[in-house]
C-alpha cells in the first residue's frame, strides 16, 4: 500500500480535459489509499470488539472502492510513471 502512495505522489499530470479526468481518478485513489492506511493503524490499536468489527467493515468498503477506482483508471488508460 505504501508503494502505491509513493508512486501516486510522484505522478506528474499535464493539463487538458482527459488529463483532468486522470488527475481526478489519481486523487481519489490517493485519498482511498490514505484512508486504508489510517484504517490499518486504527485496527492495530483498537481493543473494543465492536470497534474492531467496525474497522473490518470499513476496510471492506474502502477495498471495494479502491478496486472500483483501479478498474476505472484502467478503462481510462491512466498510468503513473515515477
Amino acid at each position: 500500500m505504501e508503494s502505491v502512495l509513493k508512486m501516486i505522489q510522484r505522478t506528474n499530470c499535464a493539463s487538458g480535459k482527459a488529463d483532468a479526468d486522470r488527475s481526478k481518478i489519481l486523487d481519489e485513489i490517493k485519498e482511498v489509499s490514505r484512508l486504508l492506511a489510517y484504517n490499518d493503524c486504527w485496527f492495530q490499536y483498537e481493543c473494543d470488539d465492536n470497534l474492531i468489527e467496525a474497522c473490518i467493515f470499513q476496510r471492506e468498503e474502502l477495498s471495494a472502492r479502491y478496486r472500483y477506482l483501479l478498474g476505472k483508471a484502467k478503462q481510462l488508460g491512466v498510468s503513473c510513471n515515477p
